[in-house]
């Protein structure tokens, strides 16, 4: 769509767009007599007219703006998929003017065809190549009506919304459409995927832990079992039933027992 110029002045009640679109409405007047029909203006959102024009008129009309009112510029010309039919919209600006200008034409979904307006505009040649390369919309006498975007051996049309992927591709559906129960059952899930565990180192029966230090879990369940049910001891003291390096052997606690005590003097 083309771009509405915007003014650097706050217009007032005397200037402004709405006192040029009010003048050129006044001057669109004369577009009854080609079409036979009363001429409604419509104010669009950015403060500029548009038209809505049978298309059997579309040429007659573009070649009276163009030459009484100045529109000498096309700028855009658009496609549009309604369901039930389909609309070719033309930006018309005059750059004497300085003003913008929207032509709408309705075209049937079975016979999507309108004049080509290339005869009035020479920039309608592309404009309208890729409107038919996107919706297929056929202008009747363009000079070279073949795809711009696309390859020529495409199949269909991008932008109708009838529109679907060529080969059709079908997609599951995902999980949020479906069940909850369904959707977490283990047939729906996916199978065969390799999972990397991690294995925990065990930290041993025999290491003694300083206080409120955890043991890391065991492989072993029996094992994992019997450390959580030992108590860790304060630092310096052995676990019981446990060797330690200061503690004697037995046969060095007998001879110490045989030993008479000696009495100080």
């Amino acid at each position: 769509m083309d771009l509405v110029p915007r003014s650097t002045n706050i217009p007032s009640a005397t200037t402004g767009y709405r006192d040029q679109n009010a003048a050129l409405a006044r001057e669109l007047t004369p577009i009854a007599q080609i079409t036979g029909k009363d001429v409604s203006p419509v104010t669009h959102k950015g403060d500029y007219l548009g038209l809505e024009i049978d298309r059997e008129h579309l040429v007659a009309v573009c070649r009276f703006v163009r030459d009484q009112l100045g529109f000498d510029l096309l700028s855009c010309v658009s496609g549009v998929d309604m369901l039930d039919h389909l609309e070719t919209v033309y930006h018309l600006r005059s750059t004497t003017r300085g003003q913008l200008l929207q032509l709408k034409v309705r075209i049937e979904s079975e016979r999507p065809e309108v004049d080509s307006v290339v005869s009035v505009w020479p920039t309608a040649n592309w404009l309208e190549r890729e409107t038919y390369d996107m919706y297929g919309i056929h202008f009747a006498g363009h000079p070279d009506l073949r795809r711009m975007l696309l390859d020529d051996d495409f199949e269909g049309y991008p932008l109708l919304k009838s529109f679907h992927q060529v080969p059709q591709t079908v997609k599951p559906r995902a999980t949020t459409q479906v069940e909850p129960n369904m959707a977490v059952a283990g047939k729906f899930q996916q199978q065969n995927v390799e999972r990397v565990v991690q294995k925990k180192l065990g930290q041993g029966l025999e290491e003694r832990l300083h206080p409120g230090t955890p043991t890391f879990g065991h492989a072993f369940e029996d094992y994992q079992e019997e450390a959580n049910q030992q108590e860790s001891n304060p630092e310096g003291e052995s676990v019981p039933g446990k060797s330690s390096f200061n503690e004697k052997k037995p046969d060095e606690k007998k001879a110490d027992e045989k030993k008479p005590v000696e009495k100080k003097a």
